[in-house]
């Protein structure tokens, strides 16, 4: 009987202990020294790197690292929840760029760490209101992804123009010569690609804050994208492709060329073989190069009851940026990555994010606490156009709707 008492009581210590890990979202129990919680999205490179990086960091500090993995759809109401308990249920978080704008207070600065490595963009794109608010873990652009059996190296587009001609002169029977993302936030992210070329100064809000969308360069950049659609080289079905179908075509052999986010290069060599693929950097508008920017970062959290070592974390795992170059996606946060990356075979794709990282017009989505309104809006701009309807009056709809979304 004392035996099976002692077993009721250990079970119960041991599940108490479980809900204050965090692992399955419970509340943090009264912080340990002894160890941090890390918030990260399941599945992804961070979730493997924070593994295989836990028992170094413990070995380095004496700190345990309690992993947190969860689908990227709850992440953001997770955080929300937390912080507006005021619970300390994580001390680091891994986050989406277009989330720092609404968790901003209740994120760290960690405005005295150097950022002289950091790729182009990622400082600004990181940074509110002068505080920077995490180390970059990765950042994604989209880039030019070709059959280089098909596609000599003199004749790689690096114009709109000379995009549409080769898509034009690719196209066969069996094959597409391009893509149009048509869906989803793939779909915005490529019309602000275009803005950026075509000279937009400021994605969807200018420099003192007002809504740009009516702008020219957003008018041509979502001509290009019908253009595009409505020609005979793209299949008729943009309005549901997005990068997954895209690179699902480009894999099967049935588009010549893609506008696709820089990791599905290496996935695209894995299937078809080096010798059949290649990469370069995004097009260039009538304003150059650009593109707009996918990165994440690390955050400590202000609520951590273990800050100190919560930012020894984050700078451990900026010094271990490297190692996310061995993992499913090829992409990091670190310019010298980027470059000792480049001399490698099968890493191509960085070369080409740091040339359209580097151009004068990429720059990153707005800093807003009320993205995922605004791209709602974005999105239906892209789909009605496609669709068909008049472009200046559906930016012009769109404008007073997002002015009333306000910030």
């Amino acid at each position: 009987m004392k035996k099976k008492m002692l077993s009721i009581v250990l079970a119960a210590i041991v599940g108490s202990m479980l809900t204050g890990c965090g692992t399955n979202g419970g509340k943090k129990e009264a912080a340990s020294k002894n160890s941090i919680t890390v918030l990260v999205e399941s599945g992804s490179p961070a979730e493997t790197l924070a593994k295989e990086t836990a028992d170094s960091f413990k070995e380095e500090t004496g700190c345990e690292v309690i992993i947190d993995a969860v689908a990227y759809t709850g992440m953001y109401d997770k955080l929300s929840t937390e912080i507006k308990a005021k619970q300390a249920a994580h001390d680091v978080a891994c986050m989406d760029v277009v989330w720092l704008a609404a968790f901003a207070d209740a994120i760290e600065p960690l405005n005295d760490i150097d950022t002289s490595d950091f790729l182009p963009t990622l400082q600004d794109s990181g940074t509110i209101d002068g505080n920077l608010l995490g180390y970059p873990m990765w950042v994604n652009s989209k880039v030019l992804i070709y059959r280089k059996d098909l596609i000599p190296e003199d004749k790689v587009p690096k114009t709109w123009e000379e995009y549409q001609k080769l898509s034009e002169e690719l196209t066969t029977d069996e094959m597409y010569g391009t893509t149009v993302f048509g869906s989803g936030s793939d779909a915005v992210c490529s019309f602000l690609d275009f803005a950026c070329q075509a000279g937009a100064e400021g994605l969807v809000f200018d420099k003192e804050g007002n809504v740009n969308i009516t702008d020219q360069a957003y008018v041509d950049a979502l001509n290009f994208m019908v253009e595009n659609a409505n020609a005979d080289y793209t299949p008729s079905d943009s309005l549901s492709t997005a990068a997954t179908e895209s690179q699902e075509l480009f894999t099967n052999e049935k588009v010549a060329m893609q506008l696709n986010w820089s990791h599905q290069y290496p996935a695209a060599v894995e299937v078809l073989g080096a010798d059949k693929v290649g990469c370069a950097p995004m097009l260039a508008g009538s304003d150059g190069v650009g593109a707009t920017t996918g990165p994440w970062y690390e955050c400590v959290m202000k609520n951590s009851e273990n800050q100190e070592m919560a930012k020894k974390y984050v700078e451990f795992m900026y010094d271990h940026n490297a190692d996310y170059m061995d993992l499913t996606l090829k992409i990091a946060g670190r310019t010298s990555v980027y470059k000792d990356a480049g001399d490698k075979a099968g890493n191509e794709h960085t070369t080409a994010v740091l040339t359209t990282l580097e151009a004068e017009q990429s720059q990153a989505r707005p800093m807003v606490t009320t993205w995922a309104q605004i791209e709602e809006v974005l999105v239906g701009v892209v789909e009605s156009s496609l669709g068909g309807a008049d472009i200046n009056d559906t930016l012009n709809t769109a404008k007073n709707e997002i002015e009333s979304i306000g910030k």
